[in-house]
């Protein structure tokens, strides 16, 4: 992002049409818990780029690290007023932000119960929305696949962070040909799968 502030010019021309990139205004990043920093940067560093200033509003259950990115915009300089960070809960500081009349625009990732609340409460000002809800990302094995391989992908995938991510393999679609081994394949490979306490090797 640091590379599109240098980007292109401000006013640019393709054909007959004349492209104008200007800042949306503010924006409120809102984001869920389970990757909070990578979250946050995911839509700060783009607001900034495009010359945006941002209200950060992490999950109210893993908030830290976006105390130590705060700490770390003052350290280096920001501006007052570039980046700002608010806590709370969704339902008070959150819906605030949505509801606010001088927010521009909701990046909001999260459940998609709380991204239809979200764009109800943008509707009266038509405020610019990005939504990026919980799918039940699917994981498709054609026939030509290598199982081996197949089952290892979807074993980083589905239980990568102990199966708490909204890219997380919710579903599998198996080509016929290859779904009695694949099934085997993967079934072995869950079984061995060791459960307990994350900081243990």
């Amino acid at each position: 992002y640091a590379e599109m502030v240098a980007g292109p010019e401000e006013v640019e021309r393709i054909g007959n049409s004349r492209v104008v990139r200007e800042p949306v205004g503010v924006v409120a990043a809102i984001t869920a818990w389970n990757y909070p920093l990578l979250l946050l940067f995911g839509k700060v560093a783009p607001a900034m780029a495009a010359g945006c200033t941002v209200v950060a509003k992490p999950s109210e259950v893993a908030p830290l690290t976006s105390f130590l990115l705060a700490d770390a915009m003052a350290e280096i300089g920001f501006p007052n007023g570039v980046f700002n960070l608010v806590n709370g809960t969704g339902v008070e500081v959150g819906e605030a932000l949505v509801r606010h009349p001088e927010v521009d625009m909701v990046s909001y990732t999260g459940s998609t119960v709380t991204g239809r609340r979200i764009m109800a409460a943008a509707a009266p000002t038509v405020k610019k929305l990005a939504l990026e809800l919980g799918g039940n990302a699917p994981y498709i094995v054609f026939e030509d696949a290598d199982i081996d391989l197949a089952v290892a992908a979807l074993m980083a995938n589905k239980f990568r962070c102990a199966g708490q991510t909204c890219v997380c393999t919710n579903r599998v679609y198996a080509h016929e040909a290859i779904l009695p081994r694949f099934v085997e394949a993967a079934a072995a490979r869950i079984a061995a799968l060791k459960v307990g306490n994350g900081l243990e090797e």
